[in-house]
């Protein structure tokens, strides 16, 4: 098969971790794999690729003018009509649209993903262009059952669902204390929701618990005044990007997530395989498709910064608790595991050469 896969670029993501994983693997199938991407970082891609997999940088991602997605339309129809690939795999509400549009008239099935929430992220007019679109795709992948059930019904019937896959992280725990020590991790922007997390870290009556949160973003400097204004200086870090989960599992006893939306949220999947208690919001969408209640981890409700106060405060005063939830990584690594994940993509993928059999009749 000659697989031609495309995403947004070839960053941090976790969209752009699950396509490197997918290239690799048909790789090692014997397919000729190409991907394409509309950013590439300066040191190349954060994922690797293996040597014989093709990487194409399309359509200039840096003049965001009016004629942006028109560019990179046009770079996506002429790099189908250079690769002709057996199969396209496509990552992302817009990225989609315009991989949809570009493929028409070509006859190449297209498989679309989305990887995080549509309804939250690209509402409007590529959502909706999206879910039309959709109807002519031979293959609809979604991360998660909320994320298909909010389909319309003529496309949940055709949707499958594929989590994100998710190996168990060797870690060194951090040490056993008296004190708590609460970690985040994701990118510093809005829909990871740390102002609200930081308010209600601001509510935990246990002066010798901390916070660190892990990542870098936009929102770096509202998120280090709201630490002062709460009188939180000497209690809450942000250090910047982890190097890999390894760090960031190792660096305190409570990971908490505090998303006011989610696509599948791989930090809580790292950290039930691992071993690592999780306390998060219930958002939409993915915590509570990975966090059993009481056994791995606790569920608050959405954005209720008192909840996630009570949470946090129950699992500093209560170590045996902490214990007892880091003790139930099997839980969801047997769900999780890497070559079932593969195995689905697999399908999917093979179901999409067929051009009368598109329509999917299994689910995760």
């Amino acid at each position: 098969m000659r697989l031609l896969m495309i995403q947004g670029g070839f960053g941090t993501g976790g969209a752009e971790k699950i396509m490197a994983a997918i290239g690799a693997h048909r790789h090692a199938q014997g397919d000729e794999v190409h991907v394409a991407g509309m950013f590439m970082p300066p040191a190349g891609p954060f994922f690797p690729y293996p040597p014989d997999v093709r990487l194409h940088l399309l359509a200039d991602g840096a003049r965001p003018d009016k004629l942006l997605h028109l560019r990179r339309l046009a770079a996506i129809r002429r790099l189908i009509r250079r690769v002709k690939p057996d199969v396209i795999l496509s990552f992302l509400t817009k990225v989609n649209c315009l991989t949809m549009l570009a493929a028409r008239g070509t006859g190449i099935p297209v498989v679309i993903s989305e990887r995080n929430n549509p309804l939250m992220q690209s509402p409007g007019f590529w959502n909706r262009a999206q879910q039309v679109l959709a109807h002519g795709a031979a293959g609809i992948v979604m991360q998660t059952r909320g994320q298909r059930d909010d389909l319309p019904p003529a496309l949940q019937e055709r949707a499958v669902v594929i989590h994100n896959f998710c190996n168990p992280v060797p870690f060194r725990r951090a040490s056993p204390a008296p004190d708590c020590q609460f970690i985040a991790v994701g990118r510093l922007d809005p829909q990871k929701g740390f102002d609200l997390l930081i308010r209600a870290f601001a509510r935990v009556p246990h002066p010798g618990a901390r916070l660190t949160i892990f990542g870098e973003g936009p929102e770096r400097g509202p998120l280090e005044s709201l630490v002062r204004a709460s009188g939180l200086g000497d209690r809450v870090s942000l250090p910047g990007i982890a190097q890999g989960p390894e760090e960031w599992l190792g660096a305190g006893h409570v990971l908490v997530v505090s998303s006011r939306f989610e696509g599948f949220c791989n930090v809580v999947a790292e950290a039930t395989c691992s071993g690592l208690p999780v306390v998060s919001f219930d958002c939409p969408y993915g915590p509570s498709e990975m966090i059993v209640e009481g056994r791995n981890g606790l569920l608050v409700p959405p954005e209720d910064v008192a909840a996630l106060a009570g949470a946090m405060t129950r699992l500093a005063a209560d170590p045996a608790l902490r214990n007892r939830l880091g003790q139930a990584a099997h839980i969801a690594a047997a769900r999780f595991e890497q070559g079932r994940i593969m195995a689905q993509w697999d399908a999917v993928l093979g179901a999409a050469l067929q051009p009368r059999k598109a329509a999917m009749a299994w689910s995760s």
